[in-house]
């Protein structure tokens, strides 16, 4: 035993025996009990408040119950017991023991106390009140039983008693903030809407210069649809505090409401140009403006400046960034997205976001290496999201690489969940590559797999007819699939050229000769492989010569069959 627990445990025997009651004024009876008895009860008890005191609640219920049974009448021992049961939750036990007591020693303010907070548990709001209110007839003035009481009386719900309660305190220390909200959420909960601004108005009245208590009064005058008071009470806000970044929020959020475009983008900017306000809750607000029915080339002036703002004003937070990307994404302009997309980038890589806008970016700008650089590091960081996979893969179409291309679409294909259009891409770009690497029949495989997700998709149609030409095979179901082509996409003259080479390959060369004319109608730079395409369709005809020059122009532009200068030298077709 420590010195000082010894030393408590000594005062508190030595009181004891002394005759003075630790926790009432009442003096017991020597006749009640024998000498022996209360020399046990004192120990009993301070080994119980030992006990307590070093936490262990157990042992302490052990000495108390022991002193209560060595003196049935020790209401002290009765309250810590009662302290000990309500901590395990056995509140009717706990009960009963104050019960006891307050009737030993009626005078005991703490007594009646404990047990006023035991009928709350309990759920006897009744006896609750009933308890602080005969308190407060010995102490008029107590706050403390004044709160208690009106918190009675509101799970009562008897509002008008508490409204008066309430009242009592006023009088007594002036008005306050809690209890002017107590007041108003009483009187919105009777209906009284006047009743309540007018408490909040009492508030804001007696302390003038506090803004929340004036950001309080807006609120409500907007709930009560008394919108030229709330815009009174946002602009006095401004005036006591200029700097306030919530004022700007509230009186954007008001304009927007109102359809006053112009001031609510005024006050939005305000408060994302003040630094006080945080950049999260900026983040929640700025999406609201792209949600409005405005011209799209004004909403993306208007993003342009808020990114141009969240940058200034938050320079090491990436979201300033990824905006302004966005906004150069949607204006076509890649190269600066890309550049506003690796600067989000560089402060925080690890939204996936960003990454995915400077793929598209890069893509659109055509420069394959970065894109296969920036893929590759995103699938380091995101391995489960396939489109940088697909990405990656374009980059190796690109180098030529097609056994990498098509691992990665391998690869991809399988961490597509629940986007038909974005698999179907995989499946199309797969096609692809294994007919690169000569591998035909899985080639076909994966267009059809393509077009049984999408149908439509005319660069499939236009892919898959195309090959089957080449090698001369179904020619029925390539010329369907190249006319399906040609009317989803008329005017892209690979489709057009496609289905003149369908045509050729049918032995149908004015069909042939119709559909490349119309190729070269829509491409004014045409490929090699093209004009030698018109070349042979024009020998077909009958028409050497001017097949010829075709060939000549497809052998100087570069792109035609190894044929090429034989067809020129020989002045006929070989195939």
């Amino acid at each position: 035993m420590s010195f000082q627990n010894r030393f408590v445990y000594t005062v508190l025997v030595l009181v004891w025996f002394l005759g003075t009651p630790l926790f009432s004024q009442d003096i017991r009876p020597d006749s009640l009990i024998s000498v022996k008895s209360e020399r046990k009860n004192a120990i009993f008890f301070a080994d119980g408040l030992k006990a307590r005191i070093t936490g262990n609640y157990q042992k302490a219920l052990e000495f108390f119950e022991q002193a209560l049974q060595a003196d049935s009448s020790d209401h002290a021992s009765m309250y810590e017991l009662s302290d000990i049961y309500a901590r395990e939750g056995e509140f009717d036990r706990a009960g009963e023991l104050m019960e006891r007591a307050v009737e030993l020693d009626k005078q005991n303010k703490w007594y009646k106390i404990r047990l006023a907070q035991v009928y709350k548990v309990q759920g006897d709001y009744e006896a609750y009140a009933s308890i602080f209110r005969e308190l407060l007839q010995n102490d008029p003035d107590n706050t403390d039983y004044f709160g208690e009481l009106s918190s009675a009386l509101l799970l009562l719900e008897r509002y008008d008693d508490a409204l008066t309660v309430f009242d009592q305190i006023e009088k007594q220390i002036g008005i306050n903030e809690m209890l002017s909200i107590q007041k108003q959420q009483i009187f919105m909960l009777q209906n009284k809407p006047k009743k309540a601004i007018e408490e909040i108005e009492k508030l804001a009245a007696a302390y003038p210069f506090e803004v929340r208590y004036q950001a309080m009064l807006a609120e409500l005058y907007l709930k009560n649809n008394d919108r030229k008071k709330a815009l009174q009470t946002y602009e006095n806000i401004k005036r006591l505090d200029p700097d306030d970044p919530y004022v700007h929020v509230s009186l954007f959020e008001f304009y927007l409401e109102d359809k006053k475009y112009d001031a609510a983008f005024e006050e939005l900017l305000l408060a994302l140009e003040n630094p006080s306000l945080n950049i999260e809750t900026k983040i929640q607000i700025v999406p609201y403006w792209g949600r409005l029915d405005l011209p799209e080339e004004t909403l993306l002036d208007q993003a342009f400046q808020i990114g141009q703002t969240l940058v200034k004003t938050h320079p090491d937070q990436g979201y300033g960034y990824l905006l302004l990307a966005e906004v150069y994404q949607d204006k076509k302009d890649y190269k600066n997205a890309a550049k506003n997309y690796r600067s989000s980038l560089a402060i925080d890589s690890s939204l996936y976001r960003p990454w995915e806008g400077l793929l598209f970016a890069e893509l659109n700008t055509q420069n394959f290496t970065e894109l296969i650089n920036t893929a590759e590091r995103a699938l380091q960081l995101f391995p489960e999201q396939p489109l940088p996979y697909l990405f990656a893969a374009f980059g190796y179409f690109d180098q030529k690489d097609f056994e990498k291309a098509k691992q990665l679409l391998e690869t991809g294909r399988k961490l597509v969940f629940g986007n038909d259009a974005l698999l179907g891409e995989f499946y199309n770009y797969l096609a692809e590559a294994y007919h690169e690497l000569g591998n035909d029949q899985e080639s076909f495989k994966f267009y059809d797999k393509t077009l049984e997700i999408n149908p439509d998709n005319s660069v499939a149609l236009n892919n898959y007819a195309y090959h089957l030409a080449v090698r001369g095979e179904q020619l029925d179901k390539a010329l369907k699939m190249a006319a399906k082509a040609v009317n989803l996409d008329p005017e892209n003259a690979s489709n057009s050229d496609t289905y003149a080479w369908v045509f050729y390959k049918l032995g149908e060369y004015e069909d042939a000769l119709y559909w490349i004319k119309k190729t070269l109608k829509y491409d004014e730079t045409p490929s090699g492989e093209v004009l030698e395409h018109y070349g042979d369709i024009l020998f077909k005809m009958g028409e050497t010569e001017k097949a010829v020059k075709q060939w000549q122009k497809a052998k100087k532009t570069g792109g035609a069959s190894e044929q090429i200068e034989l067809k020129i030298e020989k002045k006929r077709l070989y195939e």
